[in-house]
């Protein structure tokens, strides 16, 4: 849905969108950040990623004697130790991870799902190096989360799913996000869902499917070539609208 919304308010290729997600012939490459993400993920909970990998750490100097971890990994490792720490501190009990909740009109895959202070809990795992960004609509900035929607929307998702596939009425939702720059930096922050974002969502939710069944029936997606996007597109070597020169851009002054 995030990406339903890019390309509906004109950031996101239409062309790439219908193959990622509605044909699925491509997947997304992880960035170095997504890939530290998955890392610090992984050695926390155990739990294998979507490829069905094992993540690797990246050294430097690799194959000679001083090699050793990469300081990104380093401090992701750390991170995950915190994290195991955290749990053992607090008393919690890892009930499921990578735990899949759907109906017929939403999916989502929750990190853990926990037994926290004697009720269930769904915990999300966030490995930034924004965390304490204001101005980045991934920021997590303590004075400006609650305005991302893009952020608190997964929280209304889950307590949703939650309602519905486990028969949990308002399960606790908390964000556990990790500074990728420092192992020490953690904020832990418990989701309160106004009633009426629940219906906003639903209502959301039905829009997109309309939205998407259309446009698949019509099979009409907007293409849209930019130079940097379609640089990292893998459909670049055969799509037709792919370019390789900035646009002109009209200002008027």
């Amino acid at each position: 849905m995030k990406a339903l919304s890019e390309y509906v308010q004109g950031y996101e290729c239409g062309i790439a969108f219908r193959e990622l997600y509605i044909n699925k012939t491509i997947s997304k490459t992880p960035s170095d950040a997504m890939k530290l993400g998955i890392y610090f993920e992984y050695m926390a909970t155990g739990a294998l990623p979507r490829s069905g990998e094992a993540p690797q750490a990246e050294y430097v100097y690799k194959g000679k004697p001083n090699e050793r971890m990469a300081t990104d990994y380093e401090r992701a490792t750390a991170s995950a130790e915190y994290f195991k720490s955290l749990v053992k501190f607090w008393d919690i009990k890892i009930l499921h991870t990578n735990f899949t909740m759907e109906t017929e009109t939403m999916k989502g895959i929750a990190d853990l799902v926990v037994e926290w202070n004697g009720k269930p809990a769904i915990i999300d795992l966030k490995y930034t190096g924004l965390i304490d960004d204001k101005w980045s609509e991934m920021g997590w900035h303590k004075d400006f989360v609650q305005e991302k929607d893009n952020l608190m929307v997964q929280g209304v998702m889950y307590k949703m799913l939650a309602k519905e596939v486990l028969g949990i009425d308002d399960i606790d939702f908390y964000f556990w996000v990790f500074d990728s720059r420092n192992p020490l930096n953690v904020r832990i922050i418990h989701e309160n869902v106004e009633q009426g974002r629940f219906i906003t969502h639903k209502e959301a939710v039905d829009s997109a499917e309309k939205y998407l069944a259309y446009h698949i029936k019509q099979n009409d997606w907007t293409p849209r070539p930019e130079l940097l996007r379609c640089a990292n597109c893998p459909l670049k070597p055969n799509c037709e609208h792919a370019v390789d020169y900035p646009s002109i851009e009209e200002v008027y002054y």
